[in-house]
C-alpha cells in the first residue's frame, strides 16, 4: 500500500482546521497591523515649524496688529453710533416738546394773552438742548468719518500684507507637502521593508507546501499578509498609480490559474488524474475517450449516457469479469492482476481484489 496517502478526516475536524485556519489568518493579519501601526506612528514634518522658516515674523506681527486696530475702530464707530442715535432720540424727543410748547404760545398770542415766564424758559431751554445735540451729533458724524477713513486705510494695508503673508504661507505649504511626501515614503519603505519578506516568505511556502498536510495554515497566512501588502500599497501609493499595481497583480493571478488550469488538462497530476479515472469508471465510461464501457451484462444494456446499475438478481452475470479494451481510443481498460489473476482496472494503481499496486502503473 503506498505511504502517500492522505486520510480527509472527520467532519467535524475539517470544520474546525477551517475555522481554526481562518482564526489564525485573522490573528495574523492583526498582527502585522500593529507592527505598521507602530512604524506609521512615527513623528513626521510640522506645519508650524516650516512656517516659521517661511513667513515673516515681522510682517506677521504687523497684520495681527493691524487686524487689532480695525476691530478697535469697528468697536469705535459702533458705539459712535450707538451714541448718535440716543442723541438723534433726545433730538426727535425735544422737537416735539418744542412744537407743542411753540403751538401753545400761538394760541395765547391769538387771544391776546402773553406766554408764562415758566413757558418762555422752557422753551429757550429746549432749543439750547436741541442745539448742544445737533452740535453733538454732527461732531460724533465727523468722528466717525475720520475712523472710516483710517478704516479703509488700513484694510489697503492688510490686502497687502495678507497678499504677501499667503505668497509665504504657499511656499511654506509646499516645501511641508514635499517633507510630508518624503516622510511618507520613508513610512511606507519601512512598513513594505517588514511585509515583502514575509510576503516572500508565505509565498514560497505557498507555492511548494499549499498541498501539504499544513495547506490550510499557509492558505490562511498567505492571504491575510497579501492583504495587509494590499492595504499598505494602496494606502501610500498614489491611487493614478495603485490602480496599475492592483491591475498588474489581478492579472497576474488571473494567467497563474489560467496556466494551472490548462496545464491539469495537457499534464495533470497523478491525484487529479487518478481522480478522473475514478470517476469516468464509476459512471461506465472510458477515461480516456468517454466512450460507454459494454463488458459483462453491461454490453446488454442500451445506449445514452446515463449510468447504468447492475442489479443484485444479476451477480452470476456481473461477477463473469473479464479483459476489457475500448473499441473507439484502444485504451486497455480492464486486464489481469500480475499478483492475484484477478481482473482489474488497468488505469487505477490498485487492484480491487487483492490490493496490489502495479508497478508499471501508467498513472503519470
Amino acid at each position: 500500500m503506498s505511504d502517500n496517502k492522505r486520510l480527509k478526516g472527520p467532519f467535524w475536524q475539517r470544520f474546525f482546521i477551517i475555522i481554526l485556519s481562518i482564526v489564525f489568518g485573522v490573528l495574523l493579519f492583526w498582527l502585522v497591523g500593529f507592527i505598521t501601526k507602530d512604524i506609521g506612528s512615527l513623528r513626521g514634518p510640522e506645519f508650524s515649524k516650516v512656517k516659521r522658516e517661511y513667513v515673516d515674523a515681522e510682517l506677521l506681527d504687523q497684520h495681527t496688529s493691524i487686524k487689532e486696530r480695525l476691530n478697535g475702530i469697528e468697536k469705535d464707530i459702533k458705539n459712535k453710533r450707538e451714541r448718535q442715535r440716543i442723541l438723534k432720540d433726545s433730538s426727535d424727543n425735544l422737537q416735539s416738546t418744542i412744537d407743542q410748547l411753540l403751538s401753545i404760545q400761538r394760541q395765547r398770542l391769538g387771544k391776546n394773552l402773553d406766554l408764562s415766564e415758566e413757558n418762555q424758559k422752557m422753551i429757550s431751554d429746549s432749543q439750547a438742548i436741541f442745539l448742544e445735540n445737533q452740535k453733538q451729533y454732527q461732531i460724533l458724524h465727523n468722528e466717525i468719518v475720520s475712523l472710516t477713513n483710517k478704516k479703509y486705510q488700513l484694510e489697503k494695508e492688510q490686502v497687502s500684507l495678507s497678499k504677501e503673508l499667503d505668497n509665504q504661507r504657499g511656499l511654506a505649504r509646499r516645501e511641508y507637502n514635499k517633507l510630508l511626501s518624503k516622510h511618507r515614503l520613508k513610512t511606507a519603505a519601512l512598513k513594505l521593508g517588514i511585509l515583502l519578506p514575509i510576503f516572500l516568505l508565505w509565498a514560497s511556502l505557498f507555492i511548494k507546501k499549499r498541498s501539504g498536510a499544513y495547506g490550510a495554515i499557509i492558505y490562511a497566512g498567505f492571504i491575510a499578509v497579501f492583504l495587509k501588502v494590499a492595504q499598505v500599497s494602496h494606502e501610500y501609493f498614489p491611487r493614478k498609480y495603485f490602480k496599475y499595481i492592483a491591475l498588474l497583480v489581478i492579472i497576474g493571478i488571473v494567467l497563474k490559474l489560467l496556466f494551472y488550469l490548462l496545464k491539469m488538462l495537457t499534464s495533470p497530476k497523478k491525484d487529479w488524474l487518478i481522480k478522473q479515472y475514478q470517476e469516468a469508471y464509476d459512471n461506465s465510461n472510458c477515461p480516456i475517450c468517454g466512450k460507454p464501457i459494454r463488458i459483462g451484462p453491461q454490453r446488454y444494456f442500451g445506449g445514452g449516457r446515463r449510468r447504468q446499475v447492475v442489479l443484485a438478481g444479476r451477480q452470476i452475470e456481473a461477477s463473469k469479469q473479464q479483459i476489457y479494451t475500448c473499441p473507439v481510443c484502444g485504451t486497455q481498460l480492464y486486464d489481469k492482476c500480475e499478483k492475484c489473476d484477478g481482473i482489474r482496472h488497468t488505469l487505477l494503481p490498485f487492484c480491487e481484489h487483492c490490493g496490489s499496486e502495479k508497478a508499471d502503473s501508467t498513472i503519470e
